[in-house]
């Protein structure tokens, strides 16, 4: 990661002392081709690092109108197009999970993954009664990769953790949520779980798990049907096409907040398929937060709160929250979330219900630059709980498909129809 660092930093180094003798086409040349070696460079890095850091990678992916555009192409690949595993070490990993060969437990067996990420990879098969299903096979030692990835970023962290801007608490966040990834049958049982719990909601699916096929480290499921987003996008949907699929995701992250008291907290945009009607498939539930009854109760007080956010009975609601895990909101984080409430939430999600009629146009704000901004001043301001970490992670990834499918979305009635039981 040092490594990754210095060469990143001086091929950035290399174009400004060049810039001030090129012209104004010339300059915007070599920034872009410097911008394609950069995330070449830090894919491949992320790509043989996998882990924790190839999530980070992802993460950086998400970050639509705030890095450059080649960067954000070049890490989107580390959602879903990272190389496999070699095809004997694959099937040594099966078998040792498994205790036979792939061909031996279903009737058909492609060798070749059609999707890779930070964890395992994915590939397609037919049960011998006739199911096509997915299977995803665990990298070896990748429990053991994450620990030892988690033991060197603490050491680095110390600094910022003394001074509170990262919480030692938000670092077990992320490495028990992270960590839980690595268990499918834990898995599995997410996967039971929303299927059941996001029934009602008609417009989404989960693949069904197959448990006589998985372990701790394969998972075999319904092979899920759909298109990945770029692929929809590139098919240049309609207006009203594209408000339908807005209004189903944002729907889908509330529905999971205020009713199901848990969410898919992997934003990753290859693990929602999309079909024209604007049903979505939501596949991979690895990282998935479940909440506290108490905490939503405070969410539900906070969402269209229909007086002044600055006023002292929305800060006591603040401060409840922060109470709530053992925290005191500090006068500067109290203000960090204030401004979020009145500049972000306020804006996205106007409260007055005569606004509710009107559209919020994602294709015309930059909600995820702006969603950053706000996040930046809150982390700052030592404000950050660590129950806010895949909650965030979850809520990022929303805004960001949403401003890439350029979707107008009643966001308020949605938010107000979820706060009802």
């Amino acid at each position: 990661m040092a490594g990754l660092g210095v060469n990143v930093a001086g091929s950035y180094l290399g174009y400004f002392v060049q810039r001030a003798f090129l012209g104004e086409e010339a300059r915007r040349s070599k920034l872009r081709s410097t911008n394609q070696r950069a995330a070449k460079r830090m894919r491949g890095e992320l790509e043989a690092l996998r882990g924790p850091a190839m999530k980070l990678g992802q993460t950086l992916s998400l970050q639509g109108g705030v890095l450059p555009e080649e960067l954000l192409l070049e890490l989107s690949k580390l959602q879903m197009e990272a190389p496999g595993m070699h095809p004997s070490l694959m099937r040594a990993q099966f078998r040792s999970s498994m205790g036979r060969d792939p061909e031996d437990v279903f009737r058909s067996f492609a060798p070749e993954p059609f999707a890779a990420a930070s964890l395992g990879q994915v590939h397609r098969a037919v049960t011998r009664r006739g199911d096509q299903v997915a299977v995803k096979i665990q990298y070896p030692g990748i429990r053991d990769a994450i620990a030892h990835d988690f033991a060197w970023f603490r050491a680095v962290s110390r600094p910022v953790q003394a001074t509170g801007h990262v919480p030692k608490e938000s670092i077990d966040e992320l490495e028990q949520q992270i960590t839980a990834e690595t268990d499918y049958v834990r898995e599995a049982d997410n996967l039971a779980f929303f299927a059941e719990k996001l029934a009602p909601l008609g417009f989404v699916s989960v693949p069904r798990v197959h448990r006589e096929y998985s372990t701790d480290q394969v998972l075999t499921m319904e092979f899920a049907k759909g298109e990945h987003l770029d692929s929809l996008l590139r098919a240049r949907p309609s207006q009203r096409v594209r408000d339908l699929i807005g209004a189903h995701l944002l729907e889908l992250f509330y529905y999971q907040v205020l009713q199901v008291e848990a969410l898919h907290a992997d934003p990753n945009a290859g693990n929602y398929l999309f079909k024209p009607d604007g049903t979505i498939a939501l596949v991979d539930f690895g990282c998935v937060k479940y909440l506290s009854p108490e905490f939503v109760t405070d969410l539900r007080t906070l969402y269209l709160y229909p007086g002044a956010r600055d006023s002292a009975h929305f800060q006591s609601l603040l401060e409840k929250r922060y109470a709530l895990f053992g925290a005191k909101l500090r006068p500067r984080a109290r203000r960090a979330l204030v401004s979020f409430a009145k500049d972000f939430f306020g804006k996205v999600y106007p409260p007055e219900a005569e606004l509710e009629d009107r559209p919020f146009d994602f294709g015309k704000h930059p909600v995820v630059k702006e969603y950053l901004k706000a996040s930046e001043q809150l982390l700052s301001s030592r404000g950050a709980l660590p129950e806010y970490t895949f909650l965030a992670r979850a809520e990022l990834g929303l805004y960001n498909m949403l401003q890439r499918v350029g979707a107008r979305v009643h966001t308020s009635r949605i938010v107000r129809k979820n706060l009802i039981r």
